[in-house]
């Protein structure tokens, strides 16, 4: 499934929607912790590189399909 490019803020306000909060951001990295204990760290650029949003998607164990759906 191929994701659409997205900026910073598109992709934290998802994954606050997905039950995600905001806990550090140093530079323009930002780490998420999800109250199950999974953690997402991105860029928060512009446009975030789908491929990078991607790697961190999977390390966090969040389904494409899953971020998809919670894409407003």
């Amino acid at each position: 499934m191929k994701l659409p490019l997205l900026s910073g803020k598109q992709v934290l306000s998802t994954l606050e929607r997905m039950g995600f909060v905001k806990i550090h951001q140093k530079g323009s990295h930002v780490k998420m912790l999800h109250s199950d204990g999974r953690k997402i760290v991105f860029p928060y650029h512009d446009e975030v590189d789908r491929y990078t949003l991607k790697g961190a998607l999977s390390d966090a164990d969040i389904d494409l399909e899953e971020f998809n759906n919670a894409l407003k």
